[in-house]
């Protein structure tokens, strides 16, 4: 065909131009940066379905990255079960269009799940949870994933702490050696895939050389880490062009990949991959625009200098409808209908920022600050299957605080104000198996439930903050493990033995101090005194010494033992004489664990029995007489018991183990040395050495009688209720 005549020759122009411009209108920043590295973008479902994103996503990027669908808590929510529907439909439009997939992420403390390290297992447990976990995941997608981050957010944000790590529960359990786990198992799934290890604040001095010191030494120990990933997590007001070079420059170093793995870009303050933010963003002026647009030009100018070893750059998520920030942040190149905005121009076309890095804003004061909404329990606690919501605070809660709260079932809800904590649980719940994890809700505040109810009765906890031991500050404290502890009350079904009743007298406890030359100190003790004491100054009062147990002191039997409302209410109901109980601190607390065969309790004998009787019937209307006398105590304080009642059968009449052991019929020279011996434990103890060894005291003619507390274990309501029937059988 001859092209050559001029009318031909203007069409083909024409057709020509035309050509051209729809191939530029096509051409997308993946293809703006073929040259230098891959232009990726993280995706949720709604991006991988809708016709028009999918269109968009498939016209400017050439990497994909799953924004939650491929982390450890979504695929395997518990233990061995995996949903792999939503990774697997991202996955397939990567395979069905031919685009890369970074896998994100297989370690990350914020979405691990629960099930790998609340139950508080040993580190041979846990690391083969992880390679477990990682493995099935790795395998599942090596066919399509390039690369992974492997561990996400594993060093500290605290710029003072002498360690460098987070102190996750991974961390705690098995210290950095779980980073170098996460990656061998990676490595062992997939060893043709680039493995990252992924954080925020990158291009911070102090963190940036804290994370280079870390993969530095992993790397030398042959741990098969490739790269390091850069999140981007900026704002319009920083970081400085120069602070990205020298993270860039300082990583570089070490590794031979580097990808910017979740870039954006607020216009507040704000900066960082930390879960608390403000979504509210500031008003999207003209200068706003160029500024934002400014900052993608600077950090941009950065990532093309260091095209050598950045392979790729993610922007966080499609448009600012998906960001995790919010639309109002404006964090995006494009906006919440997906078009393109300013930032979008200057990173195709490699523009160069027009104003300078402007002046960060000086706080607002205090009064016009944004104010937090207020906290609602409602969306705090959401209803959960099988549980009644009828939750109260506790009774044992300091005055006018709201939490814990506790339902009719034994369910509890905690909530404390730590708003800059990293990490917080309570060590109450799982049975024991690591307490109950507490999240940070929008308000500043940490809740939580435990996973299932608690036993009746009083419990002692405490909290643990970033690694240190805290008291609740909604609850009121109770020395209890050689420490004063946060209490709870679980209501249990038969309270009334101890309640507070309107309708009754009530005696009175009193503090009193007494010589003691065998420690050279003066001592204290508590002293309860029947409603009726005083009244008739000829009445005369049997009286009981009620031991407490190990890690606890005086205190215990009259603030969680509640051992005065106890007597009150037997003595107002007629089941008893009224008597006083005196409880002193056995000198238990210095006995290590280990070091119970070598204890005699021979300096307390000194005390109680040489210092503290003598005074006692001297300065109380008592019955001064062995058979007007009873020891009994619980748990370490039962263990005394026996010890001193064994060797100074001429002062107690009768005797009481409150989960403290039990006598043996071969223990007592003489059967009439004692009146009577009771002993007891909650039914989740030994009930049948209880059963077994009062039924040998019986048959060898003792007046013994032995009690299970039902449903308890070593706690107080085993003891309260051991109370509650010892006194019905004591100074008959």
């Amino acid at each position: 065909m001859n092209y050559k005549t001029p009318l031909l020759r203007t069409i083909l122009a024409v057709c020509m131009l035309g050509t051209a411009s729809v191939s530029a209108l096509a051409q997308g920043l993946k293809d703006a940066y073929k040259s230098e590295f891959m232009i990726g973008v993280a995706v949720n479902q709604r991006n991988v379905t809708d016709p028009a994103q999918m269109a968009l996503i498939k016209r400017e990027f050439n990497s994909i990255t799953c924004e939650n669908d491929m982390k450890p808590e979504p695929t395997e929510p518990k233990e061995g079960e995996f949903n792999w529907e939503n990774a697997d439909r991202i996955a397939n439009f990567c395979r069905q269009n031919g685009i890369k997939l970074r896998g994100h992420c297989l370690m990350w403390h914020s979405q691990i799940g629960k099930w790998m390290t609340d139950d508080n297992p040993t580190k041979e447990v846990f690391y083969q949870r992880m390679k477990n976990h990682i493995q099935a995941v790795v395998s599942r997608y090596k066919d399509v994933v390039y690369c992974w981050d492997v561990v996400n957010e594993a060093i500290t944000d605290d710029k003072n702490s002498v360690d460098p790590y987070r102190q996750s529960p991974m961390y705690k359990l098995c210290g950095d050696e779980f980073i170098a786990k996460a990656f061998q198992y990676a490595h062992e799934a997939d060893p043709k895939a680039l493995l990252f290890y992924n954080d925020y604040n990158e291009c911070d001095p102090v963190k940036s050389q804290r994370i280079y010191n870390m993969v530095k030494a992993m790397k030398q120990a042959g741990v098969p880490i490739h790269g390091i990933g850069m999140q981007g997590h900026y704002n319009i007001y920083g970081p400085t062009e120069q602070e990205v070079d020298n993270a860039v420059t300082l990583y570089k170093k070490i590794v031979k990949h580097i990808h910017v793995t979740e870039l954006d870009i607020r216009i507040n303050t704000e900066m960082g991959g930390q879960l608390r933010f403000s979504r509210e963003g500031a008003a999207v002026s003209d200068s706003v625009k160029q500024h934002l647009a400014d900052q993608y030009a600077r950090v941009f100018n950065v990532f093309r200098k260091h095209k050598d070893v950045i392979d790729c750059v993610t922007f966080w998520n499609l448009g600012d409808r998906d960001s995790w920030l919010g639309a109002a942040n404006y964090p995006l190149p494009f906006d919440s209908d997906y078009q393109p905005k300013l930032a979008y121009e200057v990173i195709k076309n490699k523009q160069q920022a027009k104003w300078p890095l402007p002046q960060k804003p000086a706080p607002a004061p205090r009064a016009q600050r944004q104010q937090r909404p207020p906290f609602n329990a409602a969306f705090a606690f959401p209803k959960v299957d099988g549980v009644n919501d009828d939750f109260k605070p506790s009774s044992k809660n300091q005055p006018g605080q709201e939490y814990p709260q506790v339902n009719s079932q034994g369910y509890v809800r905690f909530r404390v104000n730590v708003p800059d904590a990293k990490d917080v649980t309570v060590s109450l719940g799982l049975g024991g198996r690591g307490g109950t994890k507490l999240h940070k809700f929008f308000d500043g505040s940490w809740i939580g439930q435990t996973e299932g109810p608690l036993d009746e009765g009083f419990h002692y906890y405490h909290l643990t903050v970033d690694g240190g031991t805290l008291n609740d500050p909604g609850a009121l404290n109770y020395y209890g493990s050689c420490r004063w502890e946060s209490g709870i009350e679980i209501p249990a079904h038969d309270s009334d033995f101890y309640a507070e009743r309107l309708d009754i007298p009530h005696g009175n406890v009193q503090q009193v101090l007494f010589p003691s030359a065998s420690t050279g100190k003066v001592r204290r003790a508590f002293v309860y005194t029947p409603p009726t004491y005083g009244k008739n100054k000829k009445e005369r009062f049997p009286v009981l010494y009620l031991q407490h147990g190990w890690g606890e002191d005086e205190t215990a039997w009259s603030n969680q033992g509640h051992a005065n409302l106890i007597m009150d209410n037997l003595i107002a109901d007629g089941k008893i004489k009224p008597f006083i109980i005196v409880m002193t601190y056995g000198m238990t607390n210095d006995i290590k664990f280990g070091g119970l065969n070598e204890f005699t309790a021979e300096d307390f004998e000194k005390v109680l029995v040489d210092e503290l009787v003598p005074y006692i019937d001297a300065n109380f209307l008592t019955k001064a007489d062995k058979k007007n006398r009873a020891m009994a105590g619980l748990s370490m304080g039962g263990f005394e018991t026996k010890l001193i009642t064994l060797r100074r059968p001429e002062v107690f009449g009768a005797y009481g183990l409150l989960s403290g052991g039990q006598y043996e019929p071969s223990d007592i020279k003489d059967k009439k040395q004692v009146d009577v011996i009771f002993q007891s434990c909650g039914s989740k103890e030994r009930p049948d050495a209880i059963r077994e060894s009062t039924q040998r005291l019986q048959e060898a003619g003792f007046n013994a009688q032995g009690f299970v507390s039902e449903g308890t274990a070593h706690e107080f309501l085993t003891w309260r209720r051991s109370l509650y029937h010892m006194a019905q059988l004591l100074f008959k």
